[in-house]
């Protein structure tokens, strides 16, 4: 991967839709897929920033995720794209089959078909995407956002103004600009806040001011150098026969 790295949002909901922005704000390039009509109030945010045009129709039930290798980049985004002049209809029994074994985590392959929408270094899944990650939809995550068991793959919901500061945060991540804790002390804290949710929304956005400020003052002193995701992990050579 060279500069930085290219997006995909999985889902456009308020949340995800906000993360966007913040996203695209942040110079990423970024493309944003949702499963079916984008919701009335996510569209009108994202005109309202210039935003719309980055987003990708799917239609339901198509939508999927492939990576290169076991939970690593890059991945690629196959989907049958919706015509925006007709109703969203069922997916046809080929699309169906194409689709059938190539679930969260699944590598590229004859079954990915001829519907690949694009191939990204990082991906950021809503509350209705969770389930296409590598790690499927309870997977561990780093202050609910940075999961554990995919490199580069994000997460996002909450309220817009929680999720557009959870935006921020991946991408200042993406940039350089923020370096997260050792992998023990993310582990650790699947909630910025741990147990207590006391405070809602602000509280949350205070802390996860902190964990930036603690994030921005790392990378500094590693010179704010671009992350790098891992290599994918090669396939097992298969065991020999008798």
């Amino acid at each position: 991967m060279t500069g930085l790295p290219r997006v995909a949002v999985l889902g456009v909901d308020a949340a995800t839709a906000a993360a966007t922005i913040s996203l695209v704000d942040g110079g990423l390039a970024v493309a944003a897929f949702s499963a079916g009509p984008v919701p009335p109030a996510a569209h009108d945010r994202l005109a309202a920033y210039g935003c719309a045009d980055q987003v990708v129709a799917v239609s339901p039930d198509t939508l999927r995720l492939l990576t290169a290798g076991p939970a690593a980049p890059p991945f690629e985004v196959h989907g049958v794209r919706a015509d925006p002049r007709l109703p969203a209809s069922p997916p046809s029994p080929s699309a169906k089959e194409a689709g059938a074994g190539s679930g969260a985590g699944g590598g590229y392959g004859a079954e990915a078909g001829g519907d690949l929408l694009g191939v990204f270094d990082a991906v950021v899944l809503g509350v209705d995407t969770a389930r296409l990650g590598p790690g499927g939809p309870h997977s561990p995550r780093f202050g609910g956002v940075f999961d554990l068991a995919a490199a580069w793959v994000f997460h996002v919901d909450g309220a817009p103004e929680l999720a557009g500061a959870r935006g921020r945060w991946i991408g200042e991540y993406l940039r350089g600009r923020y370096a997260p804790p050792e992998p023990a002390a993310m582990s650790a804290r699947p909630a910025l806040l741990g147990r207590s949710t006391r405070g809602g929304v602000r509280a949350e956005l205070a802390e996860l001011d902190r964990e930036l400020r603690a994030g921005h003052a790392r990378a500094a002193r590693l010179g704010y150098r671009l992350p790098t995701p891992p290599p994918p992990l090669a396939p097992a050579d298969p065991a020999p026969t008798a």
